[in-house]
């Protein structure tokens, strides 16, 4: 059988990366080795992110003048930690690693805080004693503490970080944080309510979960009346599984198709779809739409558009066109 050409890559198969004959504990050190070195090139991009991210200094914005900066929505969403950094940086670094905007604000606000007012706990990461996991369990609650809060916290559960599981490791960073700083939890409660938002994600099967971000009490409150409303349809014979009735409850609540006492509301809809694949004899490989920027089935582009009584698309009639 003849050999692959010259230049072409051979594919790295895992057996030859991890030997099938490796004793087992040549394992368990190549999983510590691997956990490890993840760490350290974590803490090193974060590194290099926060030497470019001080490289582009807000400073830069005041050339396009008051019009050219980001709007009340924008600076409202922005993260503190990104305060002194142009506001063309997060689309740079989104650009720079192929990624959204809304994963590259985050990696930035991490990055800035891990070399600055975390910078304990940046060095654990770069030693390979703390996981990215746990820090950031540190970044999240720490993140908004002043500097001397966050020093005192890490000085006190970073020594034993390492032999602490996660969810352990936060609760240790609450009860040190709200010992240190009695109004951290007041703080962030309401900094968390100024960023409360409505989020839609995609989730299998052309399925979506829209998240409704808000106080404790109201959400619980919330997700029990959409519970009556699912047990009131199952007592008038809707035999559908009640997370189905649920979610069906929850969305009628919000739409409210059957109110004509209230002015009407308006969703806007974008959708890209090819014509044949509207036709109602339109073959089951047929080409999906795209609805808001996500990809649908043409079937179930179809049964969106019929149920607004849009899609009027029918075979030609004989000796038609």
């Amino acid at each position: 059988m003849p050999g692959p050409l010259d230049g072409v890559p051979m594919p790295l198969l895992p057996g030859e990366v991890v030997p099938p004959a490796s004793a087992e504990f040549e394992l368990v050190c190549d999983i510590w080795s691997a956990d490890a070195h993840m760490a350290r090139e974590y803490a090193r991009q974060a590194a290099a992110i926060a030497e470019l991210a001080r490289r582009r200094s807000v400073e830069r914005d005041a050339d396009y003048g008051p019009r050219g900066g980001p709007g009340p929505d924008s600076r409202a969403a922005r993260p503190a930690a990104l305060a002194d950094v142009s506001d063309d940086f997060v689309s740079e670094l989104a650009v720079i690693r192929g990624c959204s905007e809304a994963e590259a604000g985050r990696l930035a606000a991490e990055s800035i805080l891990l070399t600055t007012k975390l910078a304990p706990t940046w060095a654990e990461l770069f030693a390979g004693r703390l996981s990215i996991r746990k820090a950031r369990i540190l970044l999240d609650l720490l993140g908004d503490a002043p500097d001397a809060v966050a020093a005192g916290v890490q000085a006190r559960v970073l020594p034993g970080a390492a032999d602490c599981p996660p969810s352990r490791l936060g609760d240790r960073v609450r009860y040190h944080l709200y010992r240190v700083d009695a109004e951290a939890k007041e703080r962030r409660r309401k900094d968390a309510e100024r960023r409360a938002d409505v989020h839609v994600q995609r989730t299998a099967d052309d399925l979506g979960r829209l998240i409704i971000e808000g106080p404790l009490p109201a959400v619980h409150a919330a997700r029990d009346a959409v519970d009556q409303y699912a047990r009131w349809m199952r007592a008038d014979g809707d035999d559908r599984p009640i997370g189905v009735l649920r979610s069906a409850a929850a969305l009628d609540l919000i739409l409210r198709p059957w109110d004509t006492s209230r002015p009407p509301v308006t969703a806007h809809l974008t959708l890209h779809a090819a014509l044949p694949s509207l036709r109602p004899d339109a073959p089951a490989g047929a080409a999906p739409a795209e609805l808001d920027g996500q990809l649908i089935s043409a079937a179930q582009c179809r049964e969106l558009l019929d149920s607004l009584d849009m899609l009027g698309l029918s075979a030609a009639p004989a000796g038609g066109s």
